[in-house]
Order: C-alpha cells, then structure tokens, then sequence
C-alpha cells in the first residue's frame, strides 16, 4: 500500500504540537464514542453481551499477535508517519464500514478493525510523540492531555446528542472522528521524530525484551492493570442504562474519569521526577482493586461519580508508569517495540481475554461478579508491582 502525503520538510516547531494534538484528538473522538456508547449501538444491531464480549476481546487479543511485527516495521521506516497514515486509513475505512452496512458480519468486521487498528494506533503515535518531545518538538503530557480533553468533550456532547437523536448517532460521529484522523495524519511533521543517529533494532535483538523477567513483570503488571477496565469499557453502557441512568449521565460519569486523567497528564513530568514508576504501577494496581470491588457493589451515583475519580490512578498512573519504565530501563532503538508490547499486552490481550470470559459472567452470574473479577486483576497486578520493584533499581535492562 502507497500512502502519499503533503511535503512538511519545513514545517516550524510550533506546528508539531498543535498537529499531533489534533491527530490525537481524531482518534480520542472516536474512543469518546466508543468506549461509553458502543456496546449500546451493537445491542440495537443485533448483538447479544457474550457477542460483544467475543468481538472487542478478538479484536484486542489481535494486537499481540500483530503489535509487535508492525511496531518493528514502523521502526524501519524512513518516514514514520507512513505508518500512521496506514493504521488510520484502516481505522477510518472501519468506522465508515459502521456507518454503511447493515448486515450483521459486516458490522462485526468493520467494529474488529476499528478496534484494532485504534490498538495499533495509539501506541505509535505515543512512540512518535514522545520521540519529538526529546527531540524538543513538544510536550508530550500538554499534546497527550489535548487528546484526553477531545475524549471528555465527547462523553459530553455525544451524551447529549445520543440522548436527543438516539444510539444510532453513534455511528456518523464514529466515522467523522477516523476521517479527520487520517486526514491529519499526512500534515505531520517529519523531523519532529528524528532517531537522532539511534540504531535501528534488528530482528535478533527484538525477542530481548521478552527475555528480561523484569520487563515481563512489568508488561504483566500494566497489563492487568489496564485490563482490569475490560468489564468497564465493554459493558458500563448497558448496566447503566438498564439502571435507568441517562445518555446525558452516563456521559458525565465518563467525563469525571477523563478529568481525573487528564490532571495527571498535565503533570507528567513533575510527578514522573518525584514518583518512580514502580511506585506508580502499585499505585494503580492498588486503586484498580478497590475500584472495581466498589463498583460491583453498585453504589449509589453520588458515590460511583467519586470512584470515577480514581481512573487517574487505575489508567492515568498506570500509562504513566509504564511509559517511564520503558524509557528509562529500554534502549531506544527498542522503545517502539516495548510501547507495542505494552499496549498490546494490556489493552489488547489482557483486555481482551477478560472482555469474552467476563461477557459470559456477566450473562451467568450477573455485573457484580464481572466487576470483582476485575478487582482481583488489579490484585495480582499490585502483587507483581511490588516484586517489579524489588527487582529492579532504576538502570537499563540491557545495553
């Protein structure tokens, strides 16, 4: 596949910051539907809970077998932003596939590859925006907090506008989101993501990573942590609606989640100076197992609008530490490959594996027990943060 693009060779530093945040907020958009609303707009199609649980599971389990092989590729390339002009292309043709079709299989296929490609995306542009922070571009926590902002202004505004036009809205917002994402991507800046000279990894040294018990304690850590959401972001919709709560409401409780986030993003690096990211793992893992346990109970929405605050600790702690792990302990010619392995791991496998076996508890034995199966991901996490800590000191893993 040949993606052409508008030359940016001279693009002024000032730009670079402004044009990833808009290519974040694309993408942000989009999840700001997805993740709160989706699962309502496929029952409306036709799909059952443990069909949902299935499709969002598959899609997520996909970006392991494929995350690294193509963060290895993007490595590789001369120009990085090919390879986030291709993931986004097949993300917008999914979201228009959502707007198009109406029969079942195809919906099924187009909501994979959004979610897949949503997978591969994110970790990439991370990758490519944290490079142009050190190359002094921008500031990865302000340009990343811009994409959190798009996020809560859609839990919103979507709220509202599903709630006054119906689920069915979901779908063209879904689709213009992807398309501005893949249009933004052929404005972006070239140098801002200069290696600076780095050797490029080989085939050889990639496996490396997978070799290290502390980094596989890690990427276990963050991903149960970042999996422990799969009851959450897969099926928050449809307890909440069957509660009686509102699109507008369910809306806001999503939005004080993203608020809390986007506290800590905007504070990255002073809290990433004062807070190491093993602490900041067990922290997350700690605050993931008292959340979901509060949540199973079903508290009442004055209550549950305060445990959405601690998704700046069970999402926003939890990226943040996994990042400055792997900037700190991971060469850099390996750091695409290892933010790969940490998404696909977390959002993509373990995610997905608790999405289809918690579809199934959630129809046998009901929400409550879906959320404490969650509460007891974020256990085994804090457990393994605090051997990860105990093992590592702060150096790099290997030369």
């Amino acid at each position: 596949m040949t993606v052409g693009r508008v030359p940016s060779a001279h693009t002024p530093k000032k730009f670079a910051g402004p044009l990833y945040s808009l290519f974040y907020s694309g993408q942000f958009i989009l999840l700001g539907v997805q993740l709160p609303f989706f699962a309502g707009w496929l029952t409306v199609n036709g799909f059952t809970t443990p069909e949902i649980g299935v499709l969002t599971g598959a899609a997520l389990i996909a970006r392991l077998a494929l995350g690294p092989v193509i963060a290895f590729s993007a490595y590789h390339q001369n120009d990085e932003r090919r390879a986030l002009s291709i993931m986004s292309g097949v993300f917008a043709a999914g979201a228009a596939g959502l707007l198009i079709f109406s029969d079942k299989a195809l919906i099924a296929f187009s909501a994979f590859c959004v979610l897949w490609a949503f997978g591969m995306l994110v970790p990439l542009t991370d990758t490519a925006v944290l490079r142009a922070d050190r190359n002094g571009w921008l500031h990865y926590g302000r340009t990343r907090a811009i994409g959190s902002f798009a996020f809560l202004s859609t839990t919103l505004i979507g709220g509202a506008a599903l709630a006054k036009f119906g689920i069915a809205a979901a779908a063209p917002i879904m689709a213009a989101a992807a398309l501005f994402a893949f249009a933004t991507s052929f404005l972006l800046p070239a140098e801002a993501g200069s290696r600076g000279g780095a050797k490029p990894v080989s085939l050889r040294e990639a496996p490396k990573l997978l070799r290290s018990p502390i980094f596989v304690t890690v990427l276990f850590a963050a991903g149960l942590t970042q999996g422990a959401h799969a009851v959450y972001y897969a099926f928050s919709y449809l307890r909440w609606s069957a509660i009686g709560y509102s699109e507008v409401t369910i809306g806001a409780l999503w939005a004080t989640g993203v608020i809390a986030e986007i506290v800590v993003l905007l504070g990255a690096r002073r809290l990433a100076r004062r807070c190491s990211p093993m602490l900041l793992l067990a922290v997350a893992a700690a605050a993931a197992t008292l959340r979901w346990m509060i949540t199973a109970s079903e508290p009442p929405l004055g209550v549950l609008f305060l445990i959405q605050m601690m998704h700046a600790f069970t999402f926003a702690a939890a990226y943040l530490g996994a990042i400055e792990f792997i900037d700190r302990a991971v060469p850099l010619r390996l750091v695409n490959t290892a933010m790969t392995l940490m998404s696909a791991t977390g959002v993509g496998a373990m995610t997905g594996i608790a999405s289809v076996i918690a579809g199934f508890v959630w129809t046998d034995f009901g929400p409550g027990a879906a959320y404490l199966m969650m509460a007891g991901m974020g256990a085994i996490a804090l457990g393994l943060s605090l051997l990860a800590a105990r093992r590592w000191h702060g150096g790099a893993l290997f030369e």
